[in-house]
């Protein structure tokens, strides 16, 4: 059997190299999600610059489309919407001309 003091010691090396480990792997992990945000502004830097928009322009985008989200408001509606305003000002158009006439 092993004396108690060499298993004691075992352990307290086994325990330091876990510890080690662990900031090894959160220093990683750090190094790695740093990566991840950098990728992610260039990818959306260049999606920006695809559909030119800018910075500005985008944060409005994705204001407009949280608070769509937040009301259940979908593109489709929006389209509904105009659609019917383009058809009434058709038919107000329409009976303005109608009157000077």
């Amino acid at each position: 059997m092993i004396p108690i003091d060499e298993k004691i010691e075992r352990l307290q090396k086994r325990s330091a190299q876990l510890e080690k480990d662990i900031r090894d792997k959160t220093a990683e992990k750090k190094r790695i999600d740093t990566q991840i945000e950098l990728l992610s502004y260039s990818q959306l830097k260049a999606e920006i610059g695809n559909h030119s928009m800018t910075s500005d322009d985008f944060a409005k985008y994705a204001k407009l489309v949280r608070k769509m989200e937040d009301n259940s408001v979908t593109f489709d509606d929006i389209d509904s919407m105009l659609d019917s305003l383009t058809e009434n000002n058709r038919k107000e158009e329409i009976s303005n001309e109608k009157q000077i006439f």
